[in-house]
């Protein structure tokens, strides 16, 4: 009956371990910074991609996604003034990738990463 029991026990520890690996959370966010800019990114766990036009600095978009997903922001000026352009990720909160590029004319900047 104690066999019986441990081997119980063991098969509840290895199931609930199992469980939690796969709970983990990748809480991705996209901010970009710029007056007028076009806007492209990963947008759900599906590796859909969407896109914005006449987005600016305070625009966000937030999504979960899972583990060795690619994750991918784009911000394009398409206002008619020179302008730095700034992408960035944050996983769970933490950067995870920034860029900021400046050009006379129009300026791109573009960040890509895998979750792992």
């Amino acid at each position: 009956m104690k066999i019986y029991l441990l081997v119980l026990c063991l098969c509840v520890i290895g199931i609930t371990s199992c469980t939690k690996e796969s709970a983990a959370t990748y809480k991705i966010e996209y901010a970009i910074g710029c007056t007028d800019c076009m806007v492209a990114y990963t947008a759900n766990q599906n590796g859909d991609q969407a896109s914005e036009f006449h987005q600016s600095t305070g625009w966000s978009y937030t999504f979960n996604a899972k583990k060795n997903q690619e994750v991918l922001l784009m911000a394009y000026n398409t206002s008619s003034a020179p302008q730095g352009v700034t992408a960035t990720i944050k996983l769970n909160g933490a950067v995870l990738k920034t860029r900021t590029t400046y050009c006379p004319i129009s300026g791109v900047s573009f960040c890509v990463d895998t979750i792992r």
